[in-house]
């Protein structure tokens, strides 16, 4: 019986790897990410969101607060076109809290237009919930708040230019 604990346990862990939280995170930004005259990755980020999904995008614009909503498929429609120049995602710090089918992720994730730059072109942080549906991790919401530039965003135990992946 120790050794079909232990057997299984062994051959499903790379299948719990998969459908983890922190990979579903990984995902997210992988798949925003694109290269000059490219599109994000759609498909992967249909798969992500819950069909339900709700992102609240916050920033500041002339010392005024600024906040917009989308429902997946209008963020998903915005997204579907080729950037002229690049958009890549950095994450940089994450703290994460998961109870049973819950999951709540505290990412900081820096954003350049150019990969290979230093200096990201700007960071946000993001708060995203995840509810575990079936067997994959799926976005319920996302709310970023595009960094105050009179108010640093702390990195946590991040450095800039680190991704975490």
């Amino acid at each position: 019986m120790k050794y079909l604990l232990i057997f299984s346990l062994f051959f499903s862990a790379p299948l719990l790897a998969e459908i983890s939280p922190e990979n579903a995170v990984q995902q997210l930004w992988q798949s925003l990410s694109s290269d000059p005259q490219q599109k994000p990755n759609i498909t992967k980020l249909k798969e992500l969101l819950h069909p339900n999904a709700v992102i609240y995008g916050a920033s500041t614009k002339n010392d005024s607060p600024e906040l917009k909503i989308w429902s997946a498929n209008d963020f998903v429609q915005m997204l579907d076109k080729k950037s002229e120049t690049g958009f890549y995602e950095c994450e940089v710090a994450r703290k994460m809290q998961i109870y049973d089918r819950f999951a709540h992720v505290y990412s900081v994730v820096e954003s350049r237009y150019q990969q290979d730059q230093i200096d990201p072109d700007f960071v946000g942080v993001n708060s995203i919930q995840l509810y575990l549906a079936g067997d994959k991790w799926q976005i319920l919401s996302i709310y970023y708040q595009v960094e105050n530039p009179n108010i640093p965003v702390p990195l946590l135990h991040g450095k800039t230019g680190v991704c975490l992946s």
